[in-house]
């Protein structure tokens, strides 16, 4: 399988596989299913009887990492051969990871930490402290700085990896996922402790304090921004909409009826790729026309996306 830039790989939870989709024809090209019955090498599964993908990242010669949220492990996958080529476990209920400088960084959030995997010999080398319930993970490459968002601590954990520093950005409300773009940060904080409405927090890194607040009504999950940064769209898995957020004026622009469950979003181009974790679909849905192109059947309860 030639990789061009064209395909969107599908992390399934609920039935243990990765969707293939060529973003050109928008076809299902391959599913690839994961095991949780497997011996590699001298390392052996065995906390079935689910492996549940939550997330995933690419590497490069076709390789992507899962991150198991159900059998506490990360998976390498080689796509071209559908074949897993290496596992190792780290700490428990992992959720998200990034790749950065030879390295895998792991949240596991029934275990507050972070597992650091060397990726050339694929075992963890080391277990930093995290917050309560550490959820999303995002990396700053130019400052050499890793985000996590504590989605029962109230709080972004920042890790400076050239100092070895490590400090907490202290919030009002519980966030899910964080978004990094130059000094800023927006945080997705759903409904918790009593609130109404999910916010939209943005906040100055560089002044170390929120510019805004704003209010969705239902349970937002995630984000993407445009490349001019004048719009984010955010996804609503409660009330199944798309949320267009001016990022000028602080306030909502539009909202589009995706239906289903919303869930995890990623952008090419002039296109959003959205997965619907109540109709085990992915939708394509092209922002400037404002319109759905057309949605594609994956496997049960579609989470992580990536375009490779």
């Amino acid at each position: 399988m030639e990789l061009r830039g064209n395909k969107l790989i599908v992390a399934n939870t609920g039935s243990d596989s990765i969707s293939i989709i060529n973003i050109d024809t928008y076809s299902l090209l391959d599913t690839i299913y994961l095991s949780e019955s497997m011996k590699i090498k001298d390392k052996e599964t065995s906390n079935g009887p689910y492996v549940g993908p939550h997330h995933i990242c690419f590497k490069e010669d076709n390789i992507i990492y899962s991150a198991n949220s159900y059998n506490n492990s990360v998976y390498k996958i080689n796509i071209t051969f559908k074949k897993t080529e290496d596992m190792v476990f780290v700490g428990s209920f992992p959720s998200h990871l990034v790749r950065h400088n030879g390295l895998i960084y792991v949240t596991n959030s029934d275990s507050n930490s972070i597992s650091v995997i060397e990726e050339s010999a694929f075992n963890v080398i080391e277990n930093i402290p995290a917050g309560e319930r550490p959820h999303d993970i995002k990396v700053d490459k130019i400052n050499n700085r890793l985000f996590i968002s504590n989605n029962n601590g109230y709080s972004i954990d920042i890790i400076d990896l050239s100092q070895n520093t490590e400090r907490k950005i202290k919030l009002k409300y519980n966030p899910v996922h964080v978004a990094i773009d130059d000094d800023i940060m927006f945080v997705l904080s759903p409904p918790s402790n009593g609130m109404v409405d999910s916010k939209l927090i943005i906040y100055s890194l560089k002044e170390e304090k929120e510019i805004k607040v704003i209010d969705v009504q239902g349970v937002i999950v995630d984000m993407v921004i445009t490349e001019d940064k004048k719009t984010a769209y955010v996804t609503n898995v409660e009330d199944g909409y798309l949320y267009e957020v001016d990022l000028f004026e602080y306030k909502i622009r539009s909202a589009y009826n995706i239906g289903g469950m919303p869930n995890n979003i990623i952008k090419k181009n002039d296109e959003l790729f959205i997965s619907d974790a109540l109709n085990n679909r992915v939708v394509i849905f092209n922002y400037p026309k404002s319109k759905i192109i057309c949605s594609l059947n994956v496997g049960i309860e579609p989470n992580g996306l990536i375009i490779i």
